[in-house]
């Protein structure tokens, strides 16, 4: 599957202004594409977080984590995780837009960026935080075989839905699932006006 030339403009811009996160604490993730290749399309990389890890421990995520004090913003701080957690320079990365801020009962409100790595890239995992690096095929995200729709759930008076993508074991699923549902979706609509 190819990126759609307009996936900017379907995207959230990155300047937009948060909502108030009310008792959460921000943090940012980068949710970033890979070129595509001939026979598989665009892919996007996911880590599977080290075992060890007081949160989320052995989950599927994209690089990320909560703001340090030296980060302009939290562009920043997903710009800069990614960079200590799988070595992706951030000069590397064109950064395309966000996806909407996803809340988690960690205590956090995580926002994802979208961006698209340009030219090679050797990854190198940061072995404290990270086990492994997946890289899966917009394809094999959008296989029916490999979704699963697990409802809907309330937390802290929100409804949302909950995703599971079985590309790996543990699967994809939570936080990041539902990121991932986000940008699908916003691949398949049409182009806003």
């Amino acid at each position: 599957m190819q990126l759609p030339r307009d996936l900017r403009r379907r995207l959230d811009a990155v300047d937009d202004a948060l909502a108030d996160p009310g008792p959460l604490r921000f943090a940012a993730v980068l949710a970033p594409l890979l070129p595509a290749d001939l026979e598989f399309g665009a892919r996007l990389l996911l880590i599977e977080r080290a075992a060890n890890l007081r949160a989320h421990a052995g989950q599927l995520a994209f690089p990320g984590g909560k703001p340090e004090p030296g980060d302009r913003d939290l562009l920043d701080t997903a710009l800069r995780e990614a960079e200590e957690e799988v070595a992706l320079p951030r000069a590397q990365i064109e950064v395309l837009g966000r996806l909407a801020p996803v809340p988690v009962p960690s205590g956090f409100m995580i926002v994802p960026f979208v961006g698209l790595v340009h030219g090679p890239w050797q990854p190198r995992i940061q072995d404290s935080e990270v086990k492994a690096i997946l890289t899966p095929t917009l394809l094999e995200l959008r296989d029916p075989a490999l979704y699963r729709f697990g409802g809907h759930h309330e937390w802290r008076g929100t409804q949302y839905e909950l995703h599971e993508y079985r590309i790996h074991e543990p699967p994809l699923w939570g936080a990041t699932a539902r990121m991932v549902f986000d940008l699908l979706a916003r691949l398949d609509r049409d182009a806003p006006p």
